[in-house]
């Protein structure tokens, strides 16, 4: 697979509530060592767990915000930061370390809601070696589809409602193929469908990091449970059975702005 650095404007689908997916990746400063640190005040930050999921690998930055990485990574692959006031952050590294990796990430906001931190794995956990990121899958599938409920508290009408996806790896679709991300090529997939409420939202197109995409705010339940659901895509060239997709993804949040 190849860069998923890729930052992509699609109109996905154009069912009546579709919108624009649009991914982003919070901007990095050049430094001599790996740090991460507060993106409003630029100062280091202590004990964010640096996680590497396909290897069961975590570390922790330390006073300066430095780490390292001591596992051997031989493909791209997804690596996820966590602190306690910050935003869930994740993004895709390369297999050339000689650069160091600088991030800065955010605190929460009152209006902040993480639906989902850890890795999750949806389709029937049959897949080819060539599918995009096969070898960065870690887990076992958990279906067809993944769903979570949360609750939405006093959105003003001045502001909008963004989900934001850290990462999702193993999308096999004609997109996909084109850019080089998916090794399958006798074969793709429909891409997997985000709901909110029940209502098809989008089609994910694309693996990338920080996709973002606004929730149309007629479907919005104030002070009450709302619901989002990814179901994974199928093989369009295998019709004696279903043969789902296998994707992961990691860092499900949404804001409110």
């Amino acid at each position: 697979m190849k860069k998923l650095f890729i930052i992509l404007l699609l109109i996905l689908g154009i069912p009546t509530f579709c919108k624009t997916i649009n991914g982003e990746i919070t901007k990095q400063s050049k430094k001599d060592t790996n740090q991460i640190y507060d993106a409003q005040t630029n100062l280091p930050l202590e004990n964010v767990i640096v996680k590497i999921p396909s290897k069961n690998y975590y570390t922790k930055t330390k006073k300066d915000g430095s780490f390292k990485l001591q596992t051997q990574i031989n493909a791209p692959t997804i690596m996820a930061l966590e602190k306690n006031g910050y935003k869930p952050y994740s993004m895709t590294i390369g297999t050339n370390l000689n650069s160091p990796i600088n991030i800065g990430i955010e605190k929460t906001t009152p209006k902040d809601i993480i639906v989902e931190t850890d890795m999750v794995h949806i389709g029937d956990d049959s897949f080819s070696k060539k599918s995009a990121n096969a070898n960065d899958f870690c887990l076992k599938s958990v279906g067809a589809f993944y769903t979570k409920d949360f609750n939405v508290k006093n959105i003003n009408k001045s502001e909008n409602l963004f989900l934001i996806i850290g990462s999702i790896i193993g999308i096999d679709t004609l997109e996909a193929q084109r850019l080089g991300q998916s090794g399958v090529l006798t074969a793709y997939s429909s891409p997997p469908e985000l709901y909110f409420n029940g209502n098809k939202i989008s089609d994910i197109k694309i693996n990338g990091d920080n996709q973002r995409i606004k929730i149309p705010s007629e479907l919005v339940k104030q002070n009450q449970i709302n619901n989002v659901t990814l179901k994974t895509g199928h093989n369009l060239y295998k019709v004696s059975s279903i043969d789902y997709d296998d994707i992961e993804f990691t860092n499900l949040m949404f804001e409110i702005k």
